[in-house]
């Protein structure tokens, strides 16, 4: 299979061979404002055949025979605490797996729209702050010349954007994290990429017949440098849940108030009808993984049931730090887990609650579990082994 790869050349080079394409519509619109933009840098570019897949797992175009021993990336994600986390914790993996990893933060937007009153920007200011990221997006790329540019989510990216990082000999990369509910959202990017990655396998199907052919299925993970068991710690509560409030999750934890069961989550938990000692703010990075140790049960409700099949991040945090999970379910935890044996599902208020009750009398068979689903989780489910399918996949 022969594929373009583009190369950058040193100074003298650059005054013999430069890239003719167009500038992307970003720095375009920049230029028309007036606004001074680095050009980009000049590259040469060959035809290469596309050789047998390395020992990292990933066939990567070459000028020479060999295979390298490491890759380069660019992920694009959040990089700040407290956002969607993903990325990072799945460069951060590729970094441990050996590769060479810089991360682009497309959250960032200039300091003048971080700190000004909105009052005081220009009317196109969110255009504005998108040409600005996706200019430095493309910088990012060229400075780095990465074999793989990958972005998790990605909305603030334009679709000529991933096109033109493409043209830069680049593989380009997507994985949507929010299937099956924001669905819409993706497909403005999903056809830029090269190849395409979605939480929830159900979505797969509907992926192709939209166009997106390149697409695979790469369940969701977790961190054990973030979710773990404390030793120390006791349960304090019998039923938590942690999570942002639905119609659905209030039903619920309403139905379980005869146990003592607490809800950890957004303001709209106060308007429930559950007694306000039992709602606490949302819990976040460690806060979560202590609630996760002190629960005598982890209450699991998805939001997506009957839209889709994927399994939130809950299935596996809770075994990460060794907790014992009580899941509605959903079609993917056959796939990833055996129930009754790493975590318990339910599938009516009725099962819910006669499970709350046997597994709270039943303490050494609810800890058994805990412990099964936690070695599990390691063996199976950390974003190590979701670095691994990525390279896999990508052969």
């Amino acid at each position: 299979m022969v594929m373009g790869y583009c190369r950058r050349l040193s100074g003298s080079e650059s005054s013999t061979i430069r890239s003719t394409a167009s500038p992307p519509a970003p720095i375009l619109r920049e230029r028309q404002r007036g606004v001074k933009v680095r050009r980009p840098a000049a590259v040469r570019c060959h035809a290469t055949v596309r050789r047998p897949p390395d020992a990292s797992g990933i066939s990567i175009a070459s000028a020479d025979a060999r295979a390298p021993r490491t890759l380069g990336f660019v992920v694009a994600s959040p990089t700040k605490v407290g956002r969607a986390k993903v990325g990072k914790n799945l460069g951060d993996a590729l970094t441990r797996l050996g590769h060479r990893v810089t991360f682009f933060d497309y959250d960032r937007a200039p300091v003048r729209y971080r700190v000004w009153p909105r009052a005081l920007r220009a009317r196109d200011w969110r255009e504005r702050a998108l040409d600005y990221v996706n200019g430095r997006a493309l910088d990012a790329v060229r400075a780095v010349r990465p074999d793989v540019f990958l972005c998790v989510k990605g909305v603030q990216l334009r679709p000529e954007t991933i096109r033109a990082i493409g043209r830069l000999g680049v593989t380009t990369v997507g994985y949507w994290i929010d299937d099956p509910l924001d669905h819409a959202r993706s497909l403005v990017n999903a056809p830029s990429y090269d190849r395409y990655f979605t939480n929830d396998a159900a979505s797969v199907k509907r992926y192709r017949s939209e166009g997106v052919t390149r697409i695979q299925h790469l369940r969701s993970a977790a961190d054990p440098d973030v979710f773990f068991p404390l030793p120390d710690a006791r349960d304090t509560v019998d039923v938590a849940f942690v999570g942002t409030h639905s119609p659905e999750r209030e039903r619920a934890v309403v139905s379980l108030q005869a146990f003592d069961t607490h809800v950890y989550g957004s303001a709209a938990w106060r308007t429930a009808p559950i007694h306000p000692t039992r709602v606490h703010p949302g819990a976040f990075g460690a806060r979560t993984n202590e609630v996760f140790n002190r629960a005598r049960i982890n209450l699991n409700v998805h939001r997506w049931v009957g839209h889709g099949s994927a399994m939130n991040l809950r299935l596996f945090e809770v075994p990460a730090a060794r907790g014992f999970l009580l899941t509605d379910w959903v079609a993917e935890i056959e796939g990833a887990y055996r129930p009754d044996e790493h975590v318990v599902c339910w599938r009516t208020p009725a099962e819910l609650r006669a499970k709350v009750a046997y597994y709270l009398a039943h303490e050494d068979e609810r800890r058994e579990i805990a412990a099964r689903g936690h070695e599990h989780f390691l063996r199976h489910h950390t974003y190590a082994a979701r670095a691994r399918e990525l390279l896999g996949y990508l052969t």
